[in-house]
């Protein structure tokens, strides 16, 4: 196998990210963007769990979550 060989993909993108160095600020971004932890924004936190529905955890069964509990029948 040749270790010299390079792709004329990989000779492309070289070329491209060498002529636009503006690309791999904004990869280097989105990066941080995504995967760098961030400030918790606490009044945001507490508007969502204002805002929230309690969770009976079997969002599956819709009856259940929906009928009066008089009318739900059992087995």
């Amino acid at each position: 196998m040749n270790d010299c060989y390079v792709s004329e993909f990989t000779v492309f993108i070289n070329q491209y990210l060498e002529q636009h160095p503006e690309v791999v600020e904004q990869q280097q971004r989105g990066w941080n963007d995504d995967w760098q932890p961030h400030r918790v924004d606490e009044s945001a936190l507490r508007e969502a769990a204002e805002d929230s529905v309690p969770d009976d955890t079997y969002g599956f069964n819709w009856v259940v979550r929906h009928e009066p509990a008089d009318t739900v029948k059992t087995h």
